[in-house]
């Protein structure tokens, strides 16, 4: 069964991998961490020495006003994007070429500040350049180029402050650089407000002599309109407007007087019919019939006084009636006169009022004829007005941008100058050390890593099935040292992807066996520390989880390990019961294991050659004896390449299966599948080994693994006697 790495592996997996990435890799690690080193070292010692100075600029957020009125230029933003702006500003070309001039004009020898000759400094500019131009121009380049170069302008992103600095390798001229560009920021933000405040009041005294034209155009035009249609205002009103009202309110005068006079007419023909005429006011005010009254009133008072006095008969009487009726005769003629003035009062009032009504009919003509002319007049009165108020405005804002010229104010102060240095700025020994450090590492890390992952790409499993003609039988996954130390629970728990893998395992190999037989495997390797005694443990514990009677024998002679593994102390050994020394018995040989049910057979380091214990006749026998007792028989034999001693196991089992761990030798592994091919020993079956990669890598080597190891490499390529051991 293939079973994938779990899915919860813990970091302890990744870390225990790195970590032996690293160790495996340490030598080619350590090879260029020293180069690294090395190299920042050179790189150091020549690396030239330089010096750093640094100006303080800050930028009033205060706005100083010396007169109430708007600046032309305003002041700038509080804002992150304005201290961007003026950042790049002075890290110009531009402010460049302002710092070298303002430099050469205080007398400063900028050439040899930066280092640079005359003659290097023409030669490279003239190589840069087909124009023919002046050394002086191409030396002012030049010189730009190296101050750009040099200087540093930066904010720390929480104030309104700009640090200016500049390193060369002068002490003293650092310093003078960075304060020449503080001091031509200063200047540049005055003479941006001057010169815009100039610009601004030229234009503004330019475009008001031609708005005064157009004010004097637009006002000639309308008085002159206005004249020509006779609709001249006054008092904020045509004249014909001015006449028709005052037509109208004689007009409605008249009306009244005439309405007055009728109701006086017939109120004095009411009056007059009824015989009391005299009672009319236009009567009363008469001073002619106020005389006649007078003396009519005298005639009464004689009648009565000579009627009261009882002289009917008196003379004067007829005489006095007389007069009487003389005087009211002439009353009633008077009355008659007042009432026919009346008359013609009215037809007079009438008469000026069809004269006035005509005269307004003629004036309301001639208003509508002028209402044209009205409405284009009222238009050249609009554009005048509108020429006015512009023309107004633009002379106001020119009077304040004169008065606003030479009070120009910068909005940034130097807050610290910047002071020659004498300590180097650079090169800095830790820095390079680190550097080298970091780079050594990161490019050991990075050819171990590739070299690994060139070694995983040569060492997939899919190689060993097709090259060597063997199946996989089985990829036991990867484990942590905590697993690895509750191995026996574990396998018994079937959940884990662990388990399932080793119960696969075992299950494959039980089909195999022969019917009626007991199982016997044989567990080998190409080389050493590879795991198999690892998975020749797991296998009889699984065995025995199925109730089978399992008996794990080691068989390798040359650095043994089973009872390392179960953690037992072995007294007699294998090596001692082939031998047959001091009569040893199987049962002093055999070992049990509580915890998983198994018996161990432990061994012993040979003496002399493994082949010859394990191609002793005592070993078959023991074999032999195994089988007959057991239902199962797992032998961790040894390593194909420590010899032929696991071809001798192989030939007496039912199945032979070969461990390759994951990022193994593949050459090596290879190597062995071909030894046992041509020596007749069919391997039944590869596994994959991922479970011992990080734990058997940290494993410490013991002498017997070194022994075993360098034993194999001696008697790997010695001959062996393959017809005998296929025959057996």
């Amino acid at each position: 069964m293939i079973v994938s790495g779990s899915p919860g592996v813990s970091e302890e997996l990744a870390v225990s991998r790195a970590v032996s990435l690293v160790l495996q890799r340490k030598w080619l690690i350590l090879s260029f961490l020293a180069a690294g080193i090395f190299s920042s070292t050179v790189g150091y010692l020549d690396q030239p020495s330089r010096y750093f100075a640094e100006a303080v600029l800050a930028l009033d957020v205060r706005k100083f006003q010396a007169l109430p009125t708007e600046s032309v230029v305003s002041p700038l933003p509080q804002e992150s994007p304005a201290l961007r702006t003026e950042i790049d500003i002075i890290s110009s070309r531009s402010m460049g070429e302002k710092v070298l001039a303002q430099l050469q004009k205080a007398g400063v020898d900028v050439a040899k500040g930066l280092g640079l000759t005359g003659e290097t400094g023409a030669g490279s500019a003239a190589a840069t350049t087909a124009e023919p131009r002046s050394h002086a121009t191409i030396d002012d380049r030049i010189l730009v180029d190296q101050l750009l170069s040099g200087v540093r302008v930066a904010n720390d992103g929480r104030s309104y402050t700009i640090y200016i600095s500049f390193s060369g390798a002068n002490p003293e001229f650092p310093a003078i650089v960075a304060n020449a560009y503080a001091e031509a920021y200063i200047d540049y933000q005055v003479d941006v407000q001057t010169t815009a405040t100039r610009h601004v009041s030229d234009w503004l005294g330019t475009r008001l002599v031609s708005l005064r034209s157009e004010l004097e155009r637009s006002e000639h035009a309308a008085t002159e309109f206005r004249e020509k249609s006779g609709i001249v205002k006054s008092g904020g009103t045509t004249l014909l407007s001015q006449q028709i009202a005052g037509l109208n309110t004689e007009l409605a005068k008249l009306r009244a007087q005439v309405a007055g006079a009728s109701a006086r007419l017939e109120t004095a023909l009411d009056v007059s019919k009824a015989e009391s005429g005299l009672a009319l006011s236009e009567v009363l005010n008469s001073p002619a019939i106020q005389q006649l009254r007078t003396e009519e009133a005298r005639l009464k008072r004689s009648l009565a006084t000579i009627s009261e006095s009882g002289a009917v008969k008196n003379p004067q009487i007829p005489e006095l009636k007389s007069q009487l009726e003389t005087i009211q005769a002439q009353i009633e003629v008077e009355v008659a006169q007042i009432v026919e003035s009346l008359r013609n009062e009215i037809e007079v009032s009438k008469r000026q009022q069809a004269g006035l009504e005509a005269s307004l009919r003629q004036m309301q003509t001639e208003m509508s004829t002028a209402n044209e002319a009205i409405v284009q007049a009222d238009q050249l009165d609009r554009e005048a007005s509108a020429n006015r108020a512009i023309y107004e405005s633009y002379l106001a804002r020119y009077k304040q941008t004169i008065e606003q010229d030479g009070i120009a104010m910068a909005e940034a102060r130097i807050i610290s100058k910047a002071m020659p240095s004498s300590v180097r700025a650079s090169p800095d020994a830790s820095t390079w050390l680190l550097a080298g450090i970091v780079f050594g590492l990161a490019g050991g890390l990075l050819v171990a890593v590739l070299l690994e992952v060139r070694s995983a790409f040569l060492r997939r499993s899919t190689a060993y099935e097709g090259h060597s003609g063997v199946p996989i039988v089985g990829r036991i996954p990867e484990l942590s040292q905590h697993q690895r130390a509750g191995m026996a629970k574990l396998i018994c728990q079937g959940h884990t992807p662990f388990a399932h893998a080793v119960a696969d395992l075992q299950g494959r190999l039980r089909l195999s066996a022969r019917a009626g037989n007991a199982l016997t495997v044989s567990v080998t390797s190409a080389g050493p520390r590879e795991g198999k005694t690892f998975i020749a443990s797991c296998l009889a514990r699984s065995l025995a989880a199925t109730g089978l009677r399992t008996v794990l024998l080691d068989a390798n002679l040359l650095a043994p390990a089973v009872a390392r593994e179960f953690s037992v102390q072995p007294g007699r050994t294998v090596v001692d019961l082939v031998a047959a020394r001091d009569s040893v018995l199987l049962d002093d040989v055999l070992r049990h294991d509580a915890v998983s049910g198994i018996d161990l057979v432990c061994a012993g380091v040979a003496e002399g050659p493994v082949e010859h214990i394990l191609g002793h006749e005592a070993f078959a026998r023991l074999l032999s004896t195994l089988k007959q007792t057991y239902d199962a028989v797992v032998i961790d034999s040894v390593s194909v390449g420590s010899g032929s001693g696991a071809l001798l196991v192989s030939a007496l089992v039912d199945a032979t299966i070969f461990v390759i761990p994951a990022g193994g030798d593949s050459l090596q592994a290879m190597n062995g599948l071909r030894k046992a091919a041509a020596a007749g020993v069919v391997v039944d079956g590869l596994v994959i080994n991922e479970a011992s990669r990080g734990t058997l890598n940290r494993r410490a080597s013991t002498s017997a693994d070194l022994q075993a190891a360098n034993e194999g490499r001696k008697r790997s390529d010695a001959a062996v006697d393959m017809p005998s051991i296929a025959g057996m």
